[in-house]
């Protein structure tokens, strides 16, 4: 019937072509990467570096996470440099609206020649993952990379041999060899980088710049939270939990968390009127997070910046996610839900059991539920100092300022 219906509609030629060029694509794109590679780096080699530019990039591609922070720094100074943003979107801008970004930052689109022309001559690479290795694209004895891992205490293993993805593991060699400087927010997170990807780079401990926004005065967390609280129409005198678990990389259907008996449960332990922040990571696509019927449940995926979403926060709920220990720094509740611990444990592997952490942890909504009537916080806030102190945590609020001063100094400016 399809062969009858493209030679009416005079495609059978066409769609013959599409057909064959579906079965050649693989080989396409391969040739396409072997041609690149040489016209990257004579785009690289015969690009000056310019010592007042930065480029900035994010794993998400959204205005977030240390990147941003940093930047906010170097806005504060009003410092003389040229900044360069990596987004995905040209219209959109990545899910960001092009005006949530610095009214002086220039975007350029990930893989345009636009893109590497920016990355062949910006003096300083500020990433929070493997951004500026994903494309392979040389880099210049002249130009500083700064690694700003988006974990820190995490649970999640990062080695080769437990993200088993070719391209990442190639994209985490070639960023071993090309960073300058990680930045590391304890003596534990500096251990990780030391096993993994950098054994033999500088690392610096100064705290994570994310996390400086819980050291903001009173009034500048309380103008956060009136933020978020206006931006999903919250009252005032609502409490909020964030629920934000990670992806799974073989798309596992396992977010079926209760919130609705969540909700009852949080209000019935601590009192007040809540609603629930769901977020998803951006990698996960199998629809989840979607309306729910439960009007105290708003949809929270879209949101760019998590740390702020953390300040507004009253309770956070996650299963293996780093951001549950920036959350911890707040030094309110946190809680996991982990219905598939054996599981992920034997596929993706943690660098120590979820009993060392402070968290109240559950494997079934009945548990989830139990934990949260059951919460002593107490007992909370001891285990959450002996898990601070044991992992050499070193936040103190001034990781951006420290930053920004390393820049300074590679562009001439200090």
């Amino acid at each position: 019937m399809k062969f009858f219906k493209f030679m009416v509609e005079a495609q059978f030629l066409k769609q013959t072509i599409k057909f064959i060029g579906k079965l050649l694509a693989p080989l396409r794109k391969a040739i396409d990467w072997a041609i690149a590679f040489p016209f990257r780096f004579l785009l690289c080699h015969t690009s000056k570096v310019q010592n007042n530019k930065i480029l900035f990039t994010t794993f998400n591609h959204l205005y977030s996470c240390n990147p941003k922070d940093i930047c906010e720094e170097i806005l504060r100074q009003d410092l003389p440099v040229e900044m360069v943003w990596v987004v995905t979107n040209p219209q959109m801008k990545a899910g960001n609206a092009e005006e949530d970004f610095p009214e002086n930052m220039k975007l350029v689109v990930r893989g345009t020649y636009e893109f590497f022309k920016a990355q062949a001559t910006a003096k300083v690479w500020v990433d929070n993952a493997f951004n500026c290795t994903w494309n392979p694209f040389p880099k210049k004895k002249e130009q500083f990379y700064i690694q700003n891992w988006h974990g820190s205490l995490g649970l999640k293993r990062i080695g080769k041999e437990n993200v088993k993805n070719l391209r990442w593991s190639a994209s985490a060699w070639l960023n071993g060899r090309y960073v300058d400087v990680c930045v590391s927010n304890s003596t534990f997170e500096t251990d990780v980088y030391r096993q993994t990807h950098w054994p033999k780079n500088k690392i610096l401990e100064l705290g994570h710049a994310r996390n400086d926004i819980f050291f903001a005065d009173d009034a500048t967390k309380a103008a956060i939270k009136a933020k978020v609280l206006q931006y999903y129409r919250i009252p005032e005198d609502a409490k909020i939990a964030l629920y934000a678990p990670t992806f799974r990389a073989d798309n596992a259907d396992v977010f079926d968390l209760d919130h609705s008996r969540l909700l009852d449960a949080l209000q019935s332990r601590f009192g007040g009127e809540w609603v629930l922040l769901n977020r998803y990571h951006f990698k996960t696509k199998n629809g989840v997070g979607g309306r729910s019927a439960d009007l105290r449940i708003l949809s929270a995926t879209d949101y760019p910046d998590i740390q702020e979403l953390m300040v507004a926060s009253d309770v956070g709920i996650t299963d293996y996610s780093s951001w549950i220990y920036d959350f911890m720094l707040t030094g309110r509740p946190g809680f996991l839900y982990v219905p598939d611990l054996k599981e992920y444990d034997q596929s993706r592997g943690f660098y120590y059991p979820l009993s060392e952490t402070p968290f109240p942890y559950a494997e079934t909504n009945d548990e989830m539920i139990e934990k949260v009537l059951s919460f002593d916080r107490r007992t909370y806030a001891a285990k959450h100092a002996e898990f601070m102190k044991a992992r050499g945590c070193v936040e103190q609020g001034t990781a951006a300022k420290q930053i920004v001063e390393l820049i300074k100094k590679q562009c001439g400016l200090a």
